[in-house]
């Protein structure tokens, strides 16, 4: 089907075709337009949100449509990095963090709900989620850079098109087809601060025959790991001090007179004093803040017309990440009797000075660092028919099968088992005050542990749908599209037998095992009302063979009493199923603060209430508010503590409705402005009842909750305190709710001159109106422009072309948030990005850019953060990073 453009159709045709729709990113390059007079034909395409293929680009659902142009244009690294500086990415989302879990994944996060929340497609199909992340979300740095064709972002819900997860938004990523040539692409950048070095390669080619098309991708990325003590000018010395850990290489002793250390400990390499009477161990100095990453990636996309009116076609994706996380040394932190409970040292020790039987923090340093290899690999293989025939009068229809794998397999060295340090301790033939006493050095191969964890996600699918027009009406035809989808689903995480048996210290690890299977039948049907008017019905039935059944229904209108004017608007079902860790997994244990909770009758401060409040008493009946015992300061709430984390085989899932209006006003192909309004409500949420809560309750003993706390710690005036806490349960259940409402904004001008070039400049802004959680068993929170949830991400885009030359500038902006004092205040964050570039005769352009050109760092602040003291999901501490790339193709 064919049809004559309208302003608002120029508008978007003109975008797409030159990556002026991005919202996160302008492409440095432009093509000439066409006269705004001449007459154009648009073929039906399949937008992202719907499967009802149609002439119209803009439609009812609000899509942020980011090109190959507009990638590139930003300069950045990776895919995964890109869209981390989205707008949509509310709040931030998952990087490389060394030392952690996650130290080889990525992932996006729209509207701040959770990347749990976001459905990543490949080509319009679920991209196979992360073993590594319980399944519960995609790892983004799998895919390859150099075969993304573009990226689609709906902004809203459509549960009723996709199902499950698709809850704060949909990102699909198109990937190359139908490439004719040869193309290789080179880039190094590196930093003047602290930001690590990177470098990526690619090859691309495809061939062409009158009857098919085959395309394939080569892709390298890597970057380097960027350590701690890279920014340690980037944080005042005070609070470098403040984040030193009682874990220590001479063990800090914790005794009915609270915490002591040695007299010499100040002695010991990252060993440093901070009063009269102990020390702490200076982590930051030997540990990496985020993790190397080194990708190799080849992607094949084929064609071929087996007649006039079928297709066979399939697609390939070969992905494998190796990375390396240094963090340090392990903290003894499970004497042998499990996650929490540390090791002790009797009165009549020979290696004990103190003259009393007491509790040990204890840093095992002999064999180094904690090094952790992750190696990841992602394949996807799909292979189907797709074509045309004469049924129903006329109809288009598609089916395939697909086959997702992820999988990581990690060694992580340098890790103890605790029951042998426990008893080399109470045999005496081990000195943990002295790390250089002879029995360590002896003693740490016996003690030494590496840590194996092999985790995978398996998906088997298969999919269908079929499309027609259903019957005509006054205004035009009804189309009409229904489908099936199935999927079969099986996780598996394993640890080696002596961390599945909790032995391990330094070390947090659960595994866990689940398959689910599933099948769902959809339909979408568009009734065109009046030549000005559309409403679209949508709905999908999904059956779980372990959680039952869900319908998600959807509407949406269009309405275009102008051709440059569209008026859209929407509402919709969704639902998340728990992924098989929430009902299946092991219990885990994770070390977190305990945040303050306002909304708790009577509210809770944060950190260790019971402890605060005694320590409190003590502090005014001897007149020393200098006084504590502790390993963590119970009345202050961004210190660490560990929790164990249980999964729940009852959960059911979460159900979310969502609704927005919209306009889009385009007076020339060369201008356009759109406004819409989301609304988000999630139900029945996830989780866990505040970490605050959790610990209060275990302190009063309400079934389900617990502490364990160690011996009672004797003050100064005789008074006994509460024993430090070495473990907190905190078991999961639905029960929250989590509403998130807002608006986003996007404006595109084109100006060409006859003399000095074209000019474009595109802004990109999403506002937070409310973003309010009720966690389970409290009141509801007011999230919305706290510390750490800005109500403002905005970019401002200005490019120029002429000729052979381009230049860009891109402003990046997060909103200041703040709780209230000028202690948890987060200033607003701007960086600028520029880029130019020169195209040559042979076929080649060379482009140099600089990401962050004022060399912005990142908000510190220790009273929200706990070391290194800055959010890293929001916010980077590179600096300025410059790069380089030459492109040449033939």
């Amino acid at each position: 089907m064919n049809c004559k453009t309208t302003k608002l159709r120029d508008a978007i045709s003109f975008a797409l075709a030159v990556g002026a729709v991005s919202a996160t990113g302008v492409g440095a390059a432009f093509a000439q337009e066409a006269s705004s007079d001449q007459t154009t034909t648009l073929n039906r395409i399949e937008v992202t949100g719907s499967r009802i293929k149609r002439t119209d680009i803009e439609t009812a659902a609000p899509i942020t449509t980011i090109t190959r142009a507009d990638i590139e244009a930003a300069g950045e690294l990776s895919v995964s990095d890109f869209l981390r500086n989205n707008v949509y990415n509310s709040f931030g989302s998952t990087r490389e963090s060394s030392g952690s879990a996650t130290g080889s994944q990525a992932t996006i996060n729209l509207r701040g709900l959770g990347s749990a929340y976001t459905l990543v497609l490949i080509d319009g199909r679920r991209m196979t989620n992360s073993g590594a992340l319980s399944g519960g979300a995609a790892n983004i740095n799998m895919i390859p850079t150099s075969a993304v064709e573009r990226i689609e972002i709906l902004r809203e819900g459509a549960g009723a098109v996709y199902g499950s997860d698709a809850i704060g938004g949909v990102v699909n990523i198109i990937l190359r087809k139908d490439y004719e040539g040869m193309n290789v692409t080179a880039s190094y950048e590196t930093s003047s601060e602290a930001g690590p070095d990177g470098n990526t390669l690619s090859v691309s080619g495809g061939i062409s025959s009158d009857r098919g098309n085959v395309t394939f991708v080569l892709d390298h990325q890597q970057r380097d790991m960027m350590f701690n003590r890279d920014i340690r000018d980037k944080i005042p010395a005070a609070l470098w001090t403040a984040g030193l850990s009682p874990y220590n290489s001479s063990a800090t002793f914790l005794g009915s007179a609270g915490l002591q250390s040695v007299a010499n400990c100040d002695q010991f390499e990252n060993s440093i004093r901070i009063s009269p009477t102990r020390c702490a161990f200076d982590h930051g100095a030997t540990s990496a803040n985020e993790s190397s990453l080194r990708r190799n990636a080849l992607f094949v996309n084929g064609n071929y017309n087996l007649t006039e009116s079928t297709q066979f076609f399939f697609r390939a994706l070969n992905s494998e990440t190796r990375s390396l996380g240094v963090y340090a040394s392990a903290p003894v932190d499970n004497g042998g009797r499990g996650p929490g409970l540390l090791p002790t040292i009797s009165a009549t020790n020979p290696f004990n000075p103190f003259g009393q039987s007491g509790t040990i923090y204890y840093r095992f340093t002999p064999l180094g660092t904690r090094d952790s290899i992750r190696q990841d690999k992602q394949r996807e293989y799909m292979v189907g028919l797709n074509g045309s025939n004469e049924w129903f009068g006329g109809a288009d229809w598609e089916v395939s099968l697909g086959h997702g794998l992820n999988s990581q397999n990690s060694i992580n060295y340098n890790y103890g088992i605790g029951s042998t340090l426990q008893q080399l301790i109470d045999s005496g033939s081990f000195n943990p005050f002295d790390p250089t006493h002879a029995s360590v050095a002896a003693n740490a191969g016996r003690i030494g542990h590496t840590v194996f964890v092999e985790s995978q996600m398996r998906s088997v699918t298969g999919d269908g749908h079929i499309s027609f027009d259903l019957f005509e009406m006054p205004a035009g035809a009804v189309g009409f599209v229904t489908g099936f989808e199935y999927r079969d689903d099986r996780f598996t995480q394993t640890y080696d037998a002596q961390s599945a048996a909790r032995n391990v210290f330094g070390s947090a690890g659960a595994g866990g095992e689940g398959e689910r299977a599933y099948y769902a039948a959809y339909f979408e049907a568009l009734f065109p009302i009046f030549e000005s008017l559309d409403v679209t019905l949508a709905g999908r039935y999904d059956s779980y063979n372990d959680l039952g059944s869900k319908f998600s229904p959807r509407v949406s209108l269009e309405f275009r009493p102008l051709d440059e004017l569209l008026f859209r608007g929407s509402w919709g079902k969704g639902f998340r199923a728990p992924t098989l860790v929430d009902m299946y997994g092991d219990s885990s244990s994770t070390n977190l603060n305990s945040p303050p909770v306002n909304t708790l009758s009577p509210p809770h401060a944060g950190g260790d209430e019971l402890a605060c409040a005694a320590l409190t008493a003590v502090r005014t009946a001897t007149g020393n508010a200098a006084y504590q015992p502790y390993p963590v300061n119970p009345c202050t709430s961004s210190g660490q503590y560990t929790w164990l984390v249980s999964s729940n085989p009852n959960l059911t899932p979460e159900e979310s409705t969502n609704w927005g209006l919209g306009v889009v006003w385009s007076p020339t192909a060369d201008l356009s402005f759109a406004l819409d309004y989301y609304d988000v409500e999630l139900e029945n949420v996830i989780g866990t009842v505040p970490r605050a809560l959790a610990f209060r309750n275990g302190d009063a003993g309400v079934p389900g909750y617990g502490v364990t706390r160690g011996a009672s710690i004797i003050a100064p005036n005789g008074t006994v305190l509460p024993g430090a806490p070495n473990l907190i349960l905190l078991p999961t259940d639905n029960g929250a709710l989590q509403t998130a409402r807002g608006l986003d904004f996007e404006g595109s001008w084109r100006f060409q001159t006859d003399s000095f070039g074209t000019f474009h400049t595109k802004l990109a802004w999403s506002h937070q109106l409310e973003y309010d959680f009720t966690p389970i068993a409290a009141g509801t929170i007011e999230r919305a422009g706290t510390a750490t949830f800005p109500e403002d991400r905005g970019q401002l885009a200005l490019n120029w072309t002429g000729g052979i030359y381009n230049f860009g500038v891109i402003t990046n902006y997060i909103g200041s948030s703040s709780n209230g004092t000028a202690a948890t205040t987060l200033p607003s964050w701007t960086t600028f990005d520029v880029q130019a570039g020169v195209s040559l005769p042979w076929k080649a352009k060379i482009s140099v850019g600089a990401r962050n050109v004022t060399n912005k760092d990142a908000p510190i602040n220790n009273a929200l953060f706990g070391f290194p003291f800055y959010s890293n999901t929001l916010y980077n501490m590179y600096g300025r990073m410059m790069y380089m790339k030459y492109e040449q193709n033939f």
